[in-house]
């Protein structure tokens, strides 16, 4: 099946534009990601990065296919700068809000708990375990 169909297929069946779904593409992978790794990779920072990574090459791939006749055809300086600014856009697009969410993340403290978890049952001595 060729991508392009594909990826018109999916534009005409959600009615989005192309822009939204490379955003949503990219969250999705983003998230994902971060939740199918979770058993492999104990600490978040990890997975994170992980997650980064498979959100470029997944925007990677993806601007490939599209252009892949052109490359196979003239190769690479067969991109007219039209079509690189475009897939420039579009892995901006599809890249930004994850690494957005990770900078937040990361180095803010947005996202954490600002509560703590309190004992329901205060004790007041080792002895009081019998």
């Amino acid at each position: 099946m060729d991508f392009y169909l594909f990826k018109n297929g999916v534009v005409s069946a959600t009615g989005l534009e192309k822009d939204a779904l490379h955003i949503y593409v990219g969250v999705s992978v983003y998230l994902l990601s971060i939740i199918l790794l979770r058993p492999i990779f104990k600490k978040y920072s990890i997975r994170a990065f992980i997650a980064l990574i498979m959100v470029t090459c997944i925007a990677l791939l993806g601007e490939y296919l599209d252009n892949r006749q052109t490359i196979t055809e003239l190769g690479l300086a067969g991109i007219e700068s039209a079509e690189l600014m475009a897939s420039i856009h579009d892995i901006i697009n599809t890249c930004m809000l994850s690494y957005v969410l990770y900078g937040l993340t990361m180095w803010t403290k947005i996202f954490q708990s600002i509560n703590t978890v309190k004992p329901m049952i205060k004790r007041q001595k080792k002895t009081d375990y019998s």
